[in-house]
């Protein structure tokens, strides 16, 4: 009898002792995730509505290939109702002067992550990105669009589901408490989960890489039906052939071609090799090109990432000194120790360091691989660029180290830099991401919605100039460079107060422009197209 008491109580405590630690890890995750640094009271940035024209400013063209001089647009309830120069606005509409401005659409990012980190949607907007699409979507995004069409303050949000993969049953229970997959692994559970997913609002279906043959052509078909875009990777167990056959309208990286490349060359090794694998790989490129642009596939760069990853292994605090660190969710930038291979920033858990115990060979062998690799994703959105295909912006933000908001202004020079004009580049991240988006934005015309922003410099000029920001305008309510400053110094304050280690070192302003000047001067010369490469990531 009093076995069976202790039995029970020994019973009793495990199941309260597992409830606790489940609770525990519960909490830990969110905060990892961003969840439980200090929210900004983003009430304090609501802005109304207004009725206005701006006058005597520098106008993207429709085709966004010039500047039209002294021209005149006009926004009334959140929409452009004119640009025509003498187009008569009522007496109490507010008149304000773009003489020396230049005024572009809203800009978008095509590739980002919110996790939990709710200040990041203020950041976009202190950043001059209007639209989002985020590609590991929860329902708590899906709330927090719903409350910024209601008047919240933050970008228009594109929502895909959370990513697909197909798993055994334990490991798949696994994936979905840890890192929020969803496991299909037939027919039948792609058209449930692809019901639930169009039942709940989100706008897309996100392929993962472990996602099997069966399940991807089954979602392909379910999603169509129920007007949802495909979107993502793509699969290990599919060829590039399968892809053109499919419902899929985007490649979420340029790096998931270069991925596919490698599965059909193999492993190389030495320079020679590497050469070797360069020629391949200009030639599929060549040979891709046509058929994605054939069969209307997008593709979405996140190639500034990919630069980041060799520096973070080979120069990691320069790198942390040259992005703005101190914006970044100090939940996602610190981790957690215990759990590696994480979206860790700083040293101690950076995802990309180099390992450690690697001699000189190990390092030098390093180097060439992922360079070579690095190199030939540049090959690759040059080849796509030049046979037309519809390239998207995408920054992979809240991956390490891509800042949100911030990291879309280096994406863009990136885009620049291998070989994109500066109004390609700058359509990629208006007008073509907007149309594939399905938004009303992205073209400065009549009847679009008013997300615009004027720029104290021209980014046809310079692509940098996207950074130039005078005001901020998302359907029809202007938030001045003032306003802009106050958002950033409020995501500042609060990351301040929930960091837990010092950042002091990485924040340094001179030492900032000195790193960035360095790595400027580097992107001159050819052989900076060496310090580029992309790793196989966990989380996209």
């Amino acid at each position: 009898m009093k076995l069976k008491k202790v039995v029970r109580y020994v019973l009793i405590f495990l199941f309260l002792g597992t409830l606790v630690l489940l609770y525990l890890a519960q909490q830990n995750t969110i905060k990892i995730y961003g969840g439980k640094t200090e929210l900004v009271n983003y009430n304090d940035f609501r802005q109304e509505q207004k009725s206005f024209c701006i006058e005597n400013v520098f106008l993207l063209s429709e085709d966004g290939e010039s500047f039209i001089p002294k021209q005149k647009i006009c926004i009334d309830k959140g929409t452009i109702v004119s640009t025509d120069s003498s187009f008569q606005a009522p007496s109490e509409w507010q008149a304000i002067d773009g003489s020396g401005k230049y005024l572009i659409p809203g800009l978008i990012d095509s590739h980002i992550h919110l996790f939990k980190s709710q200040n990041d949607l203020l950041l976009y907007l202190a950043n001059g990105i209007t639209e989002i699409r985020e590609m590991i979507g929860e329902e708590d995004h899906l709330k927090w669009r719903n409350e910024i069409q209601a008047g919240r303050p933050g970008p228009d949000m594109f929502i895909a589901s959370p990513r697909l993969g197909s798993f055994g049953w334990l490991e798949g229970w696994f994936m979905e408490v840890t890192q929020g997959y969803n496991n299909i692994r037939d027919a039948k559970e792609a058209e449930e989960y692809v019901n639930r997913y169009a039942e709940l609002g989100y706008d897309a279906v996100k392929i993962y890489s472990f996602l099997n043959k069966e399940a991807y052509e089954a979602v392909n078909k379910f999603a169509v039906e129920k007007g949802l875009k495909v979107v993502g990777h793509i699969p290990f167990d599919l060829d590039l052939e399968d892809i053109w056959t499919s419902n899929q309208t985007e490649i979420a990286h340029v790096e998931e071609l270069m991925n596919a490349f490698r599965r059909e060359y193999g492993r190389f090794e030495s320079q020679e090799e590497a050469d070797d694998f360069l020629a391949f790989v200009n030639r599929r490129a060549k040979e891709v090109s046509p058929m994605l642009k054939e069969n209307k596939i997008s593709v979405t760069t996140t190639i500034w990432l990919t630069q980041s990853f060799v520096r973070q292994k080979f120069e990691l605090d320069k790198v942390l000194k040259e992005v703005e660190l101190e914006y970044e969710n100090p939940g996602i930038s610190e981790w957690d120790e215990r759990i590696p291979g994480g979206l860790g920033w700083l040293p101690h858990i950076n995802r990309y360091k180099m390992q450690e115990g690697l001699n000189e060979e190990e390092r030098a062998a390093q180097k060439i691989w992922w360079y070579t690799y690095g190199y030939a994703c540049q090959v690759i959105l040059k080849s796509l660029h030049e046979e037309g295909v519809s390239i998207i912006a995408g920054t992979d933000a809240n991956l390490p180290p891509t800042v949100p908001g911030f990291s879309l202004h280096d994406e863009l020079k990136a885009m620049q830099e291998a070989g994109m004009s500066t109004a390609a580049v700058l359509k990629s991240a208006t007008a073509i991401a907007a149309q594939w988006l399905g938004s009303n934005t992205g073209v400065l015309s009549e009847g679009y919605k008013a997300n615009l922003l004027l720029l104290d410099n021209n980014p046809l000029l310079d692509i940098t100039h996207t950074k130039s920001i005078n005001t901020l305008i998302i359907n029809g309510k202007v938030y001045e460079r003032a306003k802009l400053d106050q958002i950033l110094e409020a995501v500042k304050a609060a990351n301040d107060k929930s960091r837990a280690r010092d950042i002091s070192s990485f924040i340094s302003t001179n030492q900032k422009k000195l790193d960035k000047m360095e790595v400027d001067e580097k992107r001159m010369s050819l052989n900076f197209l060496l310090h580029l490469f992309p790793l196989k990531l966990e989380i996209h």
